[in-house]
């Protein structure tokens, strides 16, 4: 578990002033609870913990912020946090950039789109004592919150509010539009997928009685049946790698073309964090182990044949043709 602050803030700068959100955190326990992506920031989550530890005064700022108001790196920056009635202009000093952080989303109708973090305890000592502040708790799947709130209650510990990430997600997961579209993926993809293996046990049998004659012919001049199944094996095998192979790479790349876009909504800012697109490769492999059955099925399939073949009705057939 860790402590985090989030306190309202104004930043004036010269003839300007904007509001915007603070937090603080402990950074030493930080990196072990919080989520946190690789583009929430160019530099890495352990750089970021190391410059705030520099400097007690220390603040990452989000690239807007520095751009609308000219500001870089190591310039001093004068906050006033309003904390419970208590405010207080606080001096930070901008030690690195982030331009994601949890929680912090872009408000439409409060116009607060800049955020700072910077060490909880130096907010503390600048404020002159501690105030409340969230807990963020790294928690096993199955644990429940209403549980743990609980407990927490027995300690004579007051929570004043409750939020579970898991629970967010499978509200979000069970809204019907999500539910919709997955499920229209889904069953054009069984279709999809069923049609494609039917139609390639098709064309197997087809082909093989197309070339009925033909196989009765490389048969009488001495092929024997194992050359003629490795023959069709590499056929085989050559039509389904091509096919799997052009397929995956057209299907990453309308995915890494498409799927951002799902991400637009009705707000006027950006959706935060913005999509990730992540190829689910181990649904590829099984789909790969549905292609290699079909592949032994037909194979399978052209053996039975080829043991069957009737040399002297090929033959006979292909005078007569």
């Amino acid at each position: 578990a860790i402590r985090v602050g989030n306190y309202p803030v104004e930043v004036r700068m010269s003839r300007a002033s904007t509001r915007a959100r603070i937090y603080g955190i402990d950074r030493v326990e930080f990196p072990k609870v919080a989520f946190f992506r690789e583009d929430f920031a160019w530099s890495n989550l352990g750089v970021l913990m190391n410059r705030l530890a520099l400097d007690n005064s220390a603040v990452l700022v989000n690239p807007g912020f520095l751009r609308d108001f000219t500001l870089g790196v190591g310039d001093r920056v004068p906050i006033t946090i309003s904390v419970y009635g208590e405010r207080r202009e606080v001096d930070f000093i901008i030690a690195d950039v982030i331009d994601y952080f949890p929680t912090f989303y872009p408000d439409d109708q409060n116009d607060i789109d800049y955020f700072f973090v910077g060490n909880l305890d130096y907010i503390f000592e600048q404020m002159g004592g501690e105030y409340p502040y969230e807990v963020w708790i790294s928690t096993e799947p199955e644990a429940e919150i209403e549980k743990i709130v609980d407990d927490l209650k027995q300690y004579d510990i007051n929570v004043v509010s409750a939020y579970s990430s898991s629970k967010a997600i499978e509200q979000e997961q069970a809204k019907p539009e999500r539910t919709g579209v997955f499920g229209i993926l889904s069953v054009g993809f069984v279709a999809a997928a069923l049609l494609t293996v039917l139609g390639f046990l098709l064309h197997t049998y087809i082909s093989f009685r197309q070339r009925y004659i033909e196989f009765g012919v490389m048969r009488a001049i001495g092929l024997s049946v194992g050359q003629m199944i490795g023959f069709l094996g590499i056929e085989q095998l050559t039509l389904i790698v091509s096919g799997i192979t052009s397929g995956t790479v057209i299907g990453v790349w309308v995915s890494r073309l498409f799927i951002p876009f799902l991400q637009v909504g009705g707000s006027q800012n950006a959706t935060i964090p913005p999509f990730v697109v992540l190829i689910a490769w181990g649904d590829i492999i099984r789909i790969y182990a549905v292609f290699a059955v079909m592949l032994l099925a037909a194979v399978g399939s052209m053996i039975y044949f080829l043991l069957h073949l009737r040399i002297f009705e090929a033959v006979k057939l292909g005078e007569a043709v």
